[in-house]
């Protein structure tokens, strides 16, 4: 039987980042690690903060979520893919340089251990919030079936970290990866034989693709209470 875990998220609040790490994962995705200026920054799973910062003169701000597990707070890791001037402003960041940022959002979350399997599917940085939630179930002991399918659209033969989801797969019995090169997700998932009604399904793409791959989980047999999907914008 799993022990029971509960995860508080701090009321959203104003913070003021500094880059710590910044590496390629891909040649168009980076692994941004920030150190908060306060201790208390406490989030959800799943969740997401938001830049502010001016360019040319302009305010502008999106939201990135999260990649890393909210036992690291108060640093948080960002999965940034560079798709457009606000993502290049954040990749070029160097190290030691501040980012204004507000946070916690977002609702695709997870507060305690589920009670069931999950299936995680992701393309491209889509990646980030599943981390996070793979992450900190991986540390909680979890000890139902999980399954990531990664795919990534911009770069098919780069895949955002792949080889830490390889070593997951080697010292967490429970966690099966499939990697998935140009080809869509949601086809290799129809030729594993899943029957998805017992599974909780998250799901995390661009644009309209997390309602194409959603159409195939629920055909696959999963409860359309138990799918929630997220769609990102990259600009």
């Amino acid at each position: 039987m799993q022990s029971l875990k509960v995860l508080r998220r701090s009321p959203t609040a104003d913070y003021i980042a500094t880059v710590v790490e910044s590496v390629f994962l891909t040649p168009t995705i980076k692994s941004i690690r920030l150190r908060l200026d306060r201790d208390e920054f406490r989030f959800l799973p799943g969740q997401s903060v938001w830049p502010k910062f001016e360019r040319d003169g302009r305010r502008f701000s999106k939201i990135y979520s999260i990649a890393s597990s909210p036992s690291r707070c108060p640093e948080i890791e960002l999965c940034v893919s560079r798709v457009g001037w606000s993502s290049a402003y954040i990749q070029d960041l160097q190290m030691g340089q501040t980012l204004p940022l507000r946070g916690p959002y977002g609702l695709m979350t997870i507060s305690e251990l589920p009670p069931r399997s999950r299936l995680y599917i992701a393309e491209g940085s889509g990646i980030a919030p599943l981390k996070s939630q793979i992450d900190w179930l991986y540390e909680s002991g979890f000890q139902y079936p999980v399954w990531l399918i990664q795919s990534n659209p911009e770069t098919p033969d780069q895949l955002p970290y792949r080889n830490y989801w390889h070593r997951f797969s080697q010292t967490w019995s429970t966690f099966h990866y499939i990697e998935v090169i140009n080809h869509h997700p949601e086809n290799v998932l129809a030729r594993q034989g899943l029957n998805l009604a017992e599974w909780d399904v998250d799901i995390c793409a661009v644009g309209d693709r997390p309602d194409q791959i959603q159409a195939t989980v629920l055909a696959l047999g999963a409860r359309l209470e138990q799918v929630r999907s997220e769609k990102f914008i990259a600009f």
